[in-house]
């Protein structure tokens, strides 16, 4: 699915000083079909890494390499993958409807296949209650729930999701993750960073 070919990335504090390096020759392959979780304690580089495979950042040295089964050009690569950040930004002003047929219409979704999958995801994610209201009136795991949903309203092959669990309750880590795990076993590959081993032993292969 995806290739980091000795990848190192560094970034600079101060022009006079030399960068500090934060990946350092990083190579793995996430192969397709997989489940994969993409370990490492708080600061080792994960969502660097996750900008980098998304051309958010530019690397230093190496490769990242994506299968064409995902596209032959950057722009069919990233209109197949499903991203959700670490620290995501919503606009405040919309209802959660209005956020994710905005998203939506970005992607190309047709109207009505867009509607039936906010309407499916959002009543997977038990956030279909909230849709009509106003984005800053809901609580961290509500955003949480709103921002899963909008990264899969375009049936993306690949979601990459950063710190998905950050965050949420008990019962809010284990829809994630039942969500995570049925999306793998119809097809999609997920890949997710976290720093917590024994998220990534329950539902991960690799």
């Amino acid at each position: 699915m995806l290739k980091f070919i000795n990848v190192t990335k560094s970034f600079k504090e101060d022009f006079w000083k030399e960068g500090k390096v934060v990946l350092n020759d990083l190579s793995f392959t996430l192969e397709e079909g997989s489940l994969c979780g993409f370990l490492g304690a708080n600061g080792a580089g994960k969502t660097t890494s996750i900008k980098s495979l998304l051309g958010f950042i530019s690397i230093d040295s190496g490769e990242i390499k994506f299968s064409e089964n995902l596209g032959k050009s950057i722009d069919e690569v990233k209109a197949k993958v499903g991203y959700f950040p670490e620290r995501p930004y919503f606009y405040a002003h919309m209802t959660g409807m209005e956020f994710c047929l905005y998203l939506g219409k970005l992607q190309g979704v047709a109207p009505k296949k867009l509607h039936e999958n906010i309407f499916a995801w959002s009543k997977k994610l038990k956030i279909d209650f909230a849709l009509d209201r106003k984005i800053n009136h809901y609580s961290k795991g509500m955003l949480q729930r709103l921002g899963f949903v909008s990264c899969l309203i375009h049936d993306p092959k690949l979601i990459i999701l950063d710190e998905p669990l950050s965050g949420l309750d008990p019962l809010g880590r284990k829809d994630f993750k039942d969500i995570m795990v049925e999306l793998n076993r119809s097809g999609v590959t997920v890949f997710f960073s976290s720093h917590i081993v024994s998220d990534v032993e329950e539902i991960c292969d690799s």
